[in-house]
Parts: structure tokens; sequence; C-alpha cells
């Protein structure tokens, strides 16, 4: 089991041992709106950590804090936490966070290629969006490999430099990656973003897109 699972799955653990310790001080269907709210922000944490906010766990969470009662919606929260804690137990969640990440990629790609096709959008702005999605791409393969990086170091060029100093990807193709972020800065940044033609960007768009391709059975493809 991966690390990061087991580390999870520890945390899940502890939220259900609170819970228990609510119910044993609980009178009735009295309950403080302040317990309702820690408890889902925290559930909400773990859960988002493993299968992202889009998942059915996330919408479900979301959904039970909709109720009028806050008891209603505790009752909701830890039936979210109980079935996320099983599932994940059974090891039925992983596959499930592999294909939402695969899906997030695929839809930031699809828009880039909607924008190389559309008449009157800067070629930069082509180049933004796929760099984007190879970012995502980078960010879900560093978390397969446990590899940590901070929130404000987190960059194509940083996660390119920790896959190859982890021996996942080499020298090669790390200058590649550097030269897809170069273009980005250039696109986002400064008096260079008018050198950004549609060529560049149809190479760039063509390049990520082969490159997730390539390596797309790293998200469990």
């Amino acid at each position: 089991m991966e690390p990061q699972i087991e580390k999870v799955i520890e945390r899940s653990k502890e939220l259900l041992m609170e819970v228990v310790e609510i119910e044993k001080t609980r009178h009735g269907n009295n309950i403080s709106l302040f317990i309702v709210n820690d408890l889902a922000s925290r559930s909400a944490n773990l859960i988002h950590s493993i299968t992202g906010p889009k998942s059915v766990y996330s919408e479900n969470l979301r959904n039970g804090l909709k109720y009028k009662t806050s008891i209603q919606q505790y009752f909701a929260v830890t039936g979210v936490l109980q079935a996320f804690h099983r599932d994940l137990t059974n090891g039925n969640l992983v596959n499930i966070r592999h294909e939402i990440e695969t899906v997030v990629v695929s839809e930031i790609l699809e828009q880039a290629r909607t924008l190389s096709r559309t008449k009157g959008v800067h070629p930069a702005t082509v180049v933004i969006v796929a760099c984007a999605a190879v970012e995502e791409f980078l960010r879900n393969w560093c978390v397969e490999k446990n590899i940590s990086i901070t929130e404000k170091q987190r960059s194509i060029s940083k996660f390119a430099t920790e896959l190859r100093l982890s021996g996942s990807i080499q020298l090669p193709v790390e200058r590649r990656i550097m030269s897809w972020a170069d273009y980005r800065n250039d696109a986002a940044h400064g008096d260079k973003w008018n050198e950004i033609t549609q060529e560049i960007a149809n190479r760039v768009l063509k390049e990520i897109q082969d490159f997730v391709l390539e390596n797309s059975t790293i998200l469990g493809n």
C-alpha cells in the first residue's frame, strides 16, 4: 500500500474516533454547528487529498452541509466520512483518484485545442493553457512518487527538476519541459508575449499532448 494512502487511512481513523467521542457527549439532536463545520472541513481536506474536489464523496459532503439543521449536516458528514474510510481501506479509491486526475488534464488540453482553433485568440493563450495541463500532470506525477513540494515552490520547472533528481525522468526530458516553461513565461509576462506565434503554440501543444500520452501509465492508465 502507498505510504500516502496509509497516512490518509490513519487520519480517517482519527476523525472517526473523534466522531465516537462526539457521540459520547452529544445529547439528543443537539450538536454545535462549530463541531459540524470543523469535522466537515477536515474531512473535506482529507477527501480532496485522495479523490480531488470533483469526486462523489466531495459532492456528497457539500450537499450534506446544505441541510437545514446542524444534526442533519452532522449525520451527512459522518456518513460520507465512514464511506470514504471503508472504500479507502478496501483499496477502492486509488483508481478513482487516477481517473479524476486524468480527466482534469484531458479537459485542460481540450481547452487548449479549442483555443488553437478559435479565431481571434492569441497563440500565447494556447501556450498558457497547454502548460497548465502539463503542470497539473507533473504535479500528479510527483504525488505518485511521494515527492513533497511546498505550495510556494510548485511550478513546471520545480516539478521537472524533482522528477529528474528522483530518477523518474532523464535530463533531456527535463530540458524539454523547461523549454515549455520558458514559452509560458514569455506568453504570460513582459513584452515577449507577442513573439509567441501560432506555429510555436501548435508545436508546444503537440509536444505536451505527446508527452502526456507517452507517460499516461503514470496515472494508472
